[in-house]
């Protein structure tokens, strides 16, 4: 009876013990148990790495960055000007999905009417020619060039109507003093008077500080956080960039989650800001707790 009863527990207790020791951030509940910065909202794992929404899409992907581009205008309250609203994607460390978010929120947005312009600015590791056909020149091209126009460098996206690109160009040897430049606070007040709204996709944060540069450019900031990479650890250096202001009208999203079914259309979420989501534990768990 006893090695029936000890037969029946250790698997219970392998169970166990190892989601107690996974560290890695799972869903939305990971991110707000550890953090304080304003959830804006989680994205599905894509069926594939390198889907751009398309106006008939109805993936549970292309679903939820419609909510997002919803929950965006929350965040463009107190701008008052009729300048370009400015979207500045970044993460903690490479591989989170940045580049991913950031060429598909731009494409939402442009889906829905407005006339979006994306900024390839993370000049170190450029990924935007991954996902979109984009020339090897660029931003970086521009800001080097004495006698060139800004519109010699930006591309319009074929198959959308509102959608332009600039790239980030060849990689420079001095990002950081190329981005402190004069001229990057110029090209952006030119920008910001022909575009309804500009996406500029830059480097992670816990690497380098290209964006920290460039921050004073953004109307918000969204903090990209990819499931099942991310160390809930690693959550304490978006809370202190948060607190310490360093990044304007920051959000978090979360990427790459698991699809479940849900509000129809096959991935769950909190209905609501002020909603209480509450944690469904596997059954093992309830057992322990019980």
């Amino acid at each position: 009876l006893g090695a029936f009863f000890v037969g029946l527990l250790l698997p219970f207790s392998v169970i166990y013990i190892k989601n107690l020791l996974d560290t890695k951030i799972k869903t939305r509940l990971d991110v707000e148990k550890n953090t304080s910065i304003p959830f804006l909202g989680d994205v599905p794992k894509s069926t594939s790495s390198n889907q751009i929404i398309e106006i008939n899409s109805r993936s549970s992907t292309a679903e939820s960055l419609r909510i997002i581009r919803t929950n965006l205008e929350f965040l463009f309250n107190n701008k008052t000007n009729d300048l370009a609203k400015t979207i500045f994607v970044t993460s903690t460390f490479p591989k989170e999905g940045k580049t991913f978010l950031s060429i598909n929120i731009a494409a939402t947005i442009a889906l829905s009417g407005k006339k979006v312009l994306l900024i390839g600015m993370d000049v170190r590791n450029p990924k935007i020619d991954e996902y979109i056909k984009v020339p090897s020149t660029g931003l970086t091209n521009y800001l080097t060039s004495t006698n060139k126009d800004i519109s010699e460098f930006i591309i319009k996206q074929d198959t959308f109507d509102q959608f332009y690109v600039l790239p980030s160009g060849v990689i420079p040897p001095n990002p950081a003093e190329l981005l402190m430049s004069k001229k990057v606070d110029d090209l952006f007040e030119e920008l910001k008077k022909n575009y309804d709204y500009i996406v500029v996709d830059t480097a992670p944060v816990g690497l380098v500080t290209d964006t920290f540069i460039v921050a004073k450019q953004a109307d918000c900031f969204l903090y990209v956080v990819r499931a099942n990479v991310l160390d809930k650890r690693m959550l304490r250096i978006p809370e202190e960039l948060y607190h310490e202001k360093k990044l304007p009208n920051m959000a978090v999203i979360l990427n790459d989650t698991e699809s479940t079914k849900g509000y129809g259309y096959g991935y769950g979420y909190g209905y609501g800001y002020g909603v209480e989501v509450e944690e469904k534990k596997p059954w093992y768990r309830r057992l322990f707790n019980f």
